[in-house]
């Protein structure tokens, strides 16, 4: 005979059993601190866990070249990306994909961000060639940044060789040596108006480089996921008038072994939550239902096509 007491001990076991079994720990790779993918990624981790009974996401600093490695490998569920970075991924094209990395799959497309690159307003930087003999900061070794400043560079008859020195600084980083005239040119696939850049404008004010038609078009030989950019006068302290630039979408990827399942839950909670995400960013307020599945660059994952299928 089973005494209530005996019941209430099993009742708890088979519980605590039940939970265990519906736990899902999943890994999301975001951003550098300063940049807008890690605030990204934070809110995107509670929409999760709060939509989705179990769910633990540990989000962690990334870049978009390691996020999508690691995503491909296994390493991460989730990461920040960029569709340019994955088409090239896909492809296997150039240095930082030296094999296709077949395991990427899309999950959403949240909004476009315009490769930047700002110069102190009293700077004798006019063009791309006039980085020589230049302190250039392009972020992190084999980051978006750090590949697209390079090509841009070298499309200029530049390369990093020329430069007075390359620096790898954060984001946050770069903006205080850029407004100390310790830097002379900040780049980052970023949003607008960056903060980083806003910040480094207080006082003397940026100038924005041009990406001129030639250049643009040449990216677009490359990878056709860019696109051109403008990023309106006044955006910043010293910007009076707008300025060319090119332009990526920044995408959410997944693992494409991760159960379709949990990624069509996952889909739903980020897109009909999307006005919360507006809130982390005003480039947010581009993420509608309607827009989340364009652009990303890769293959929706199965998940994520049942979800937009339905909806």
């Amino acid at each position: 005979m089973i005494t209530n007491t005996l019941k209430g001990v099993l009742l708890a076991g088979m519980t605590c059993f039940a939970a265990g079994a519906q736990a899902q720990n999943i890994t999301l790779a975001s951003g550098p601190s300063g940049g807008t993918w890690y605030p990204l990624g934070a809110a995107i981790a509670k929409i999760i866990e709060d939509a989705i009974p179990g769910a633990r996401v540990s989000v962690v600093n990334g870049v978009t070249v390691s996020n999508i490695l690691g995503t491909n490998t296994g390493q991460y569920d989730l990461a920040m990306s960029l569709s340019t970075s994955n088409v090239d991924a896909i492809n296997g094209a150039g240095d930082p994909f030296p094999q296709p990395q077949k395991n990427i799959r899309g999950i959403v497309g949240f909004y476009s961000s315009p490769y930047q690159m700002a110069v102190p307003a009293s700077s004798d930087i006019q063009t791309v060639a006039d980085f020589a003999g230049k302190v250039v900061n392009p972020g992190v070794v084999g980051g978006a940044t750090d590949v697209l400043t390079k090509m841009i560079m070298e499309l200029n008859g530049v390369n990093y060789d020329d430069a007075a020195r390359i620096e790898r600084l954060s984001y946050a980083d770069a903006s205080m040596q850029l407004k100390d005239g310790h830097l002379d040119v900040f780049t980052g696939i970023i949003s607008v108006p960056a903060g980083a850049i806003a910040e480094a404008a207080l006082g003397n004010g940026v100038r924005m480089i041009p990406v001129s038609d030639g250049t643009i078009a040449k990216l677009q030989e490359k990878n056709d996921g860019y696109v051109k950019v403008i990023i309106p006068g006044g955006t910043y302290n010293g910007q009076d008038t707008d300025v060319q630039a090119v332009g990526t979408n920044n995408v959410l990827i997944a693992n494409a072994d991760l159960d379709p399942g949990l990624v069509e839950k996952i889909t739903r909670a980020i897109v009909e939550n999307a006005e919360t995400l507006h809130n982390v960013n005003a480039a947010l307020t581009q993420f509608t239902k309607g827009s989340a599945a364009e652009g990303i660059g890769a293959s929706l994952h199965p998940g994520a096509e049942a979800y937009f299928k339905d909806n």
